[in-house]
């Protein structure tokens, strides 16, 4: 299946994600605009504002001029303090009217996933940082020490829990031989979502490291298995592999592994060779792990018990024990 194809189901997976990021940065926008033309209307004569807002019910019946000095004016601003608020509101139109490109990207080949995930979703989360700059303008806070222009980027590892909780969703063209996953763990937090179309040769299960109870984990060649991370409300990271990868799904909710955790394909053979930087260590090591998570959800009469000879009393660790011991012989 072409990425174009895949990246396209992909985002439609991520609607409900999108529409609701959107819809946030579009309410924080009208926001700091009510604060700009609040901030324009402090110099207008306070009786002609009066009659303005209150219309034509004030003609005849308000005496205006007894009732202006005792509503209440906003200062002005200073002029670097409205300029950030009007940069601000700025950055949120822009990204109101980003659309889908707002939600993707691409690691160049031989490219750092983690880096251009994190710069990616800092370019989005300017929409945090807006809001963050009007903050700092209306209360005089100083922006924090070693933060950079937070209109430019604003990046996950800035994010407070709030901010994390409403996450922009994003899905990332890569190549399989630069599908590192280890180092994404502490990105899948609030309700983050990352859909990766992995292009060429791959390793077997890169994405088995990040499986933890509460993130939704999805490893799969099939589009329609993203239909589970869509529906998960909290943090959750797919892969749409090249065919013969493993393939897997990991749902919140269950209390026990067997409860979350479906394999339907695990390759017949282990990777016999690197691929680009991921030696043939880690990709045999990521196999060989989900391997031992699916013989852990067998049965007490499945082929892991009784490889190892054991009884089918033997509890769930024992089993995993065994095949673990099993596999190390063969």
């Amino acid at each position: 299946m072409p990425s174009d194809d895949r990246i396209t189901q992909a985002l439609q997976a991520l609607a409900a994600s999108k529409e609701g990021f959107v819809s946030s940065v579009a309410m924080s926008a009208e926001e700091v605009r009510g604060i700009l033309e609040r901030e324009k209307g402090v110099d207008e004569n306070p009786q002609v504002k009066l009659a303005h807002e209150l219309g034509p019910f004030a003609a005849g019946r308000i005496d205006l001029e007894r009732l202006a000095p005792f509503v209440s004016a906003n200062s002005k601003l200073p002029g670097e303090k409205r300029e950030r608020v009007q940069r601000a509101f700025e950055t949120l139109t822009a990204l109101k009217k980003a659309g889908d490109a707002l939600f993707t990207g691409e690691v160049e080949v031989d490219g750092y996933l983690r880096g251009t995930i994190s710069k990616v979703l800092g370019k989005a989360g300017t929409a945090f940082g807006a809001a963050r700059s009007v903050e700092w303008a209306l209360h005089d806070i100083a922006p924090p020490e070693g933060v950079d222009d937070v209109l430019e980027s604003f990046p996950p590892n800035l994010w407070n829990r709030a901010e994390k909780g409403c996450a922009p969703p994003l899905v990332l063209e890569v190549a399989g031989q630069d599908l590192k996953a280890s180092s994404l763990g502490d990105l899948l937090e609030g309700s983050q979502k990352i859909i990766l179309v992995v292009n060429g040769p791959a390793a077997p299960a890169p994405l088995v490291r990040l499986i933890t109870p509460a993130v939704t984990v999805i490893q799969t060649d099939d589009p329609a298995d993203l239909a589970v991370l869509s529906a998960s409300p909290g943090p959750g990271i797919a892969a749409l592999m090249p065919e013969g990868a493993a393939r897997f799904v990991h749902a919140p909710g269950g209390r026990t592994l067997q409860e979350r955790l479906t394999v339907s394909f695990l390759p017949e053979k282990e990777p016999r060779k690197p691929l680009g930087s991921i030696s043939m260590f880690q990709q045999v090591e990521e196999l060989r792990q989900l391997t031992a998570l699916a013989a852990s959800l067998q049965a007490p009469e499945a082929p892991a018990a009784e490889l190892a000879g054991v009884g089918a009393d033997m509890d769930e660790a024992g089993q995993l024990a065994a095949w673990l011991i099993h596999q190390a012989k063969i």
